[in-house]
């Protein structure tokens, strides 16, 4: 105790009763995760959520707290405070001259608490009051509240089972309900990068993964959950979706309500022909890549002493450089998710898309003639743009096969489907190939995934008789995700590797614009600073949705410019280095206001201060910090003694931003979770009054419900005037539909064309070829949008109304249905203060809960979002099929540009009518199918629901109703437990880890 600091070793004596003299000692313990080594031996610094001390501390308080306080006092010593924040005790010792051991209470702390912390990975500390920080892995916000919601979804499933009330307060429904929400958050953070080649994105980014790779351990346990899985097996895909691979999963959700179970097979086994596996690769092949591996990461090691990074390799993703930029087009757009094991999927092109794509080479030639012919040069980007397209039609076509490229032939190509794919292209067209790790060695399966990536995007290690058609394949991607078991994607976030702009076709820079349209984060790389970064880049983000979005909300959007200035020698930095004094974090501030002024010149116009608060920067510097991270040392003591340097290298900040911003997506569906806990308690307080009835009463309600002569003709009258109640909601909910088509979409729609017909003759000379009317473009195509012209910003109309209409449209059908069933008890011998009430409250959550699925508790919601997206999605099909596919047809140009003028204002205002069915189709039919379902199921007494639900009221129970009171007391109570964790534990440590 000597060492301990002045207040910890400060003694109070007292005397005892019997006169022996007892001495307080106030001391402190820690408890925290450590950190451990992953891949390469390098520190991990996060922590998965399950794992996390303070997760366990925070959702599950008062057990954590009493096992502590319970397991020292039997060593003599009293708690006095658990600290907030880091795990901190402040206790004290009572002891009767000899000292006690300390370490003889820490271990039996250990090992009580490794009854409720399912984990090895945490130390528990003697500290002293001036040591309370020390260094811990980080728990990720995004991964905390996905684990939230698993618990919540495992919680309920225990108590539908143990429950014998779980039928009656449908725990089955709120189970759905939380595991569509898990579902749902898969598409509520995408982030995508954006720069030219060659600025790093695939390079950080593989640094990113490595240093927040799952350990072995982590990785192993899919395989010992779900004994022999793989290689997957037909019954295996036809059962449990929460078992198998995430890449196969996802796509039979595709399916699930639209296909039989024949059907699904079928495409089952196309899946499972169609899949590779890690033992596809030699034993001597894989010894060769692991040793290479292991000289690459001595690389990496060495580079914070002064070593280069000459022999370090890409860790998951090629890193494609500049060269053969006509194999970095499209195909290489890069989704990456979590995944459990290493897996991936490879989509390619339709035959269709493919002729469409490569026509535009044919209206790229006909487009240089006219300029030869009018003297104007070609610049530099259209002269990469048709380098591009040219190398793809040489790659994929028959054309010129026997002779050398040549324009004029080209230009006998009159229309898309004119054009020969080889033959080859046929076996893989419109198909998607899956590639999948065992589950048994992380390495080995990332290894393997590393080299089908480096083979479907730079062409490594394909054999000479094999190259052709691997650049057929690589000519026809069409998109390729990948499932990385790596702590930076947990909380179900999407990071998208976006091909470079400067070596993309036009068609290709399309793509980007769509992911840009899709992602609702972007992080923009350059050398040094966006501000004098590239007209091309900053081109596409001008002219995207993306920023549209995130100027218009930008606590919904988030925007980072990011400086990858590692390249440059002068800044290679070593473990001596003290980078907190260096020029750039000094001048942070300085640059953050330069790049929201290069953002301001690009917009020409002033941002608000709300805008600009959501705008961040950094410079990044990841190898310096891997390097930091990879040092020899206790783990713990390492971070401790490079902590500053790791705080200033940018790569925290970019997590954390990453990790703060798809929190705030996930804040909707954690507030669903909550709003269906809550609804579950109320079913469960309300049943809770059933219980508490007059058995007698309900026994002889049920006597008058269940004669013959009563029951029939009741039940049948029911039926009957329910049946026209829904008939009559049918013709209002058409009638609101109509309504709003007819009104607040067609005026739009009108202003629009009248502006369209404007803005058309303004830029219709800038038309210079018929690839302006390209179908794949979708009206967007890079040098002339048709789409800009023809519509304004689809958030212009407001949906608030409509919708408002719909549920107001619901609410009358509520009402007129509860008046149908007080009139149909009027027949019945219910007493009308007691029982009637209950009936009632059954019946009005029962139809709350109806007029929910309704406006959408599954898929397809019928909100704002999804109105939106049905709207956008009808404007680009009324034009593509509309204008731009005759006009793509037309002969000459001046005909299709004819064609456009007078027809553009028309085919505008044709939209609402796409909007229309597009809404009755894909959101009305499936709502009010399940609607109906839920207010009238089939079953076979033919019992209407709400009667069924009056019944299930008034059905006599026997004895006196105490198991049905208990069993209902410890619902509510469990239920209690869940959404004050939800509620209080989650936002308040939630908040705790978004300011740290």
């Amino acid at each position: 105790m000597s060492n301990r600091d002045s207040e910890s070793s400060q003694s109070k004596r007292r005397k005892t009763e019997d006169g022996s003299r007892l001495i307080l000692n106030r001391m402190y313990f820690r408890i925290s995760n450590v950190f451990i080594r992953t891949v390469g031996k390098i520190i991990m610094p996060l922590v998965p959520a399950h794992s996390s001390v303070k997760t366990i501390r925070e959702l599950r308080g008062a057990e954590f707290e009493e096992t502590i306080s319970k397991t020292l006092r039997q060593f003599g010593i009293n708690v006095r405070q658990f600290y907030a924040g880091s795990i901190t005790i402040e206790a004290e010792l009572q002891m009767q001259q000899s000292a006690m051991n300390i370490n003889v209470a820490i271990a039996k702390m250990k090992s009580e608490m490794k009854k409720i912390v399912a984990v090895d990975s945490f130390r528990i500390k003697h500290v002293n009051k001036q040591d309370f920080h020390s260094p811990e892995p980080k728990v990720q916000a995004m991964d905390l509240a996905i684990h939230t919601l698993h618990m919540i979804k495992k919680e309920l499933n225990k108590m539908k089972y143990s429950s014998a009330v779980f039928e009656v307060l449908e725990f089955q429904n709120a189970e759905q309900m939380i595991y569509q929400i898990i579902r749902d958050a898969r598409s509520s953070t995408k982030v995508c990068l954006l720069s030219q080649n060659g600025k790093g994105k695939s390079f950080i980014l593989n640094l990113l993964l490595l240093m927040t790779a799952d350990t072995d351990e982590e990785y192993q346990e899919y395989i010992k959950n779900n004994e022999d899985i793989l290689p997957l097996t037909q019954e295996h895909l036809m059962g449990n979706a929460e078992m198998i691979p995430e890449v196969f999963a996802e796509e039979l959700e595709k399916y699930e309500d639209e296909i039989d179970s024949d059907h699904k097979k079928e495409i089952i086994t196309k899946m499972i022909q169609n899949c590779d596996y890690t033992s596809s690769v030699s034993e001597n092949k894989m010894s060769e890549m692991i040793k290479a591996e292991e000289k690459s990461f001595s690389a990496l090691k060495q580079y914070c002493n002064g070593q280069s990074l000459r022999h370090f390799q890409s860790y998951l993703l090629p890193e494609k450089g500049t060269k053969r930029a006509y194999m970095a087009t499209t195909k290489t757009v890069v989704r990456l998710r979590y995944g459990r094991i290493y897996q991936m999927k490879i989509e390619y092109m339709s035959k269709e898309d493919l002729q469409n794509q490569l026509y535009e080479l044919v209206e790229l030639a006909r487009n240089r003639e006219e300029n030869k012919r009018s003297g104007k040069e070609e610049n530099k980007q259209e002269e990469r743009h048709h380098m591009a397209l040219k190398k793809r039609f040489e790659i994929l076509t028959r054309h010129f096969q026997q002779c050398s490229f040549d324009e004029e032939d080209l230009l006998k190509i009159e229309k898309p489907n004119c054009i020969l794919l080889n033959e080859e292209v046929d076996t893989f067209e419109g198909s998607t190939a899956y590639f999948m790790g065992l589950g048994k060695n992380a390495t080995e399966d990332r290894l393997f995934i590393r080299e089908k990536l480096r083979e479907i995007i730079t062409l490594t290690n394909v054999s000479a008789d094999q190259e052709k058609l691997q650049e057929m394949k690589i000519a026809a991607v069409k998109e390729i995700v990948v499932f990385a078991p790596c702590k930076l994607l947990c909380g179900e976030k999407e990071l998208i590797e976006m091909p470079g702009t400067d070596e993309s076709d036009p068609l290709a820079l399309h793509d980007i614009g769509n992911i840009l349209n899709e992602a609702n984060g972007t992080l923009l790389l350059s050398d040094s600073s966006f501000n004098i970064g590239e007209a091309d880049v900053k081109t596409i983000l001008r002219d995207s949705k993306f920023l549209h979005n995130f100027i218009k909300s930008p606590e919904e959007y988030m925007l980072m410019f990011i400086s990858y200035q590692e390249k440059n020698k002068d800044l290679h930095f070593t473990k001596e280095d003290k980078i907190m004094d260096m020029e750039f974090v000094n001048e942070e501030k300085k640059k953050r206001e330069g790049e929201i002024q290069g953002l301001e010149r690009l917009l020409e116009k002033q941002l608000p201060e709300n805008v600009k608060k959501c705008v961040n920067t950094s410079v990044i510097f990841p190898v310096f910090h891997c390097s930091l991270l990879m040092q020899e040392g206790d783990a713990t003591e390492i971070v401790r003694a490079f902590e500053n340097n790791l705080q200033h290298t940018g790569v925290y900040k970019v997590m954390e931003t990453l990790d703060q911003f798809g929190f705030t997506n996930l804040k909707p569906k954690i507030d669903e979770a909550k709003d269906t806990l809550i609804l579950l308690k109320e079913r469960a307080e309300h049943y809770l009054k059933m219980c508490e009835r007059v058995t007698n009463q309900a026994e002889e309600a049920m006597r008058s419900l269940r004669k013959r002569e009563l029951k029939e003709p009741l039940f049948e009258r029911f039926s009957k005037e329910h049946e026209k109640i829904l008939e009559a909601t049918t013709w209002r909910l058409r009638v609101t539909r109509k309504g709003f088509i007819n009104g607040q979409v067609a005026e739009l729609l009108q202003k629009w064309g009248r502006g369209a017909s404007e803005k058309w003759k303004e830029n219709k000379d800038k038309v210079t070829n018929l690839n302006i009317f390209n179908p794949y473009s979708n009206g967007k195509h890079p040098k002339v949008n048709l789409y800009n012209i023809a519509y304004g910003k689809s958030d212009e109309l407001d949906m608030n109304q409509f919708l408002d209409n719909t549920r107001k449209v619901m609410i009358q059908y509520k009402e007129d249905t509860i008046k149908l069933l007080k009139r149909t008890l009027e027949y019945t011998e219910i007493d009308k203060s007691d029982m009637e009430a209950l009936v009632m409250k059954a019946a009005d959550l029962e139809l709350d809960e109806a007029i929910v699925w309704y406006m959408g508790k599954k898929k397809m919601l019928f909100d704002k979002q999804r109105l939106i997206q049905l709207f956008e999605k009808s404007l680009v099909d009324c034009l593509k099929y509309n204008l731009l596919e005759n006009a793509f047809l037309e002969i000459t140009i001046e005909d299709a540009k004819e064609m456009v003028t007078k027809q553009i204002a028309a085919d505008v205002e044709k939209a609402g009518k796409y909007f229309e069915e597009n809404i009755e189709k894909k959101l009305h039919h499936q709502r009010w199918n399940i609607f109906r379902r839920r207010v009238n199921p089939k079953s076979n007494n033919k019992t209407p629901r709400l009667l069924q639900t009056t019944m299930s009221v008034l059905k006599p129970m026997a004895g006196t109703l105490t198991k049905e009171k208990e069993e209902i007391l410890k619902v509510i109570k469990e239920l209690d437990k869940m959404i004050k964790m939800v509620i209080i534990k989650l936002y308040m440590f939630l908040f705790i880890l978004c300011k740290s």
